[in-house]
């Protein structure tokens, strides 16, 4: 199961540390942790994150959705990882694959940039855990997380129960930021295409090809060395 990260103004935070691998080995923790807005977090829950190593936040978030301030002591990087491309996007809102796993595989081969860059401010961050998150911390970061996963040879189950762990914390969630995170309406959405949130993700994960996605989107051999390792430097120490 994944790693949940009890902190102030966080409901949907955890280390992506600890999930099994295809070879019966553990991911490392302190590698990656992935959340929600980090609006609520507060003095302790930053010194918290600290505490965990994080050094580094990238925001998912569309330029116009950004709030919040990260600490100077942290780097903050804002990628937009969703982009402007609107003949990409309007279907998907329309139809409400939006907030789902069913645009995962569209994305990734039709707007590789995006991800692209979010995997090159990963590899070129300083020394420290890399903090994720969006604005549930639900799609966004979880498109990023489970190439994160696959490209560590994460096991399927391992890479579905950290995705459906964001509908585990929706509840949670809700109390702490106040409003609705449309669970009903991502089962609902999920369902008109025949799928359950397990399915859906266990599809786009098993179908999910890091290297040939490596070649298609033209990612320099540095950062693709930087995301299959997690970082780790030559000795296998993570950074």
């Amino acid at each position: 199961m994944p790693v949940a990260l009890a902190l102030s103004g966080l409901a949907n935070a955890r280390d992506l540390g600890g999930l099994e691998r295809t070879d019966g080995s553990l991911t490392p923790t302190g590698a990656f942790v992935r959340a929600e807005a980090l609006d609520r977090v507060g003095s302790s829950g930053w010194q918290a994150l600290r505490g965990h190593g994080v050094r580094t936040v990238i925001d998912l978030r569309r330029p116009d959705e950004v709030t919040g301030r990260v600490p100077d002591d942290m780097l903050a990087v804002q990628v937009d990882l969703d982009g402007d491309e609107r003949d990409f996007w309007a279907p998907f809102e329309q139809d409400g694959r939006w907030g789902t796993p069913l645009y995962y595989a569209a994305h990734l081969h039709e707007l590789p940039h995006r991800l692209a860059e979010v995997l090159q401010a990963i590899a070129t961050a300083p020394a420290g855990a890399v903090l994720f998150h969006c604005g549930a911390g639900w799609d966004r970061t979880g498109l990023v997380a489970a190439f994160l996963l696959k490209a560590l040879d994460v096991t399927e189950d391992a890479a579905a129960a950290d995705y459906l762990a964001s509908f585990a914390n929706a509840q949670a969630m809700r109390a702490l930021h106040g409003r609705s995170f449309d669970v009903e309406e991502r089962h609902a959405v999920l369902g008109r295409f025949g799928h359950t949130a397990d399915s859906a993700f266990r599809e786009m994960y098993r179908q999910l090809d890091v290297d040939q996605w490596f070649r298609h989107a033209g990612v320099d051999e540095e950062t693709e060395r930087a995301i299959v390792t997690w970082r780790a430097d030559p000795a296998g120490q993570a950074m």
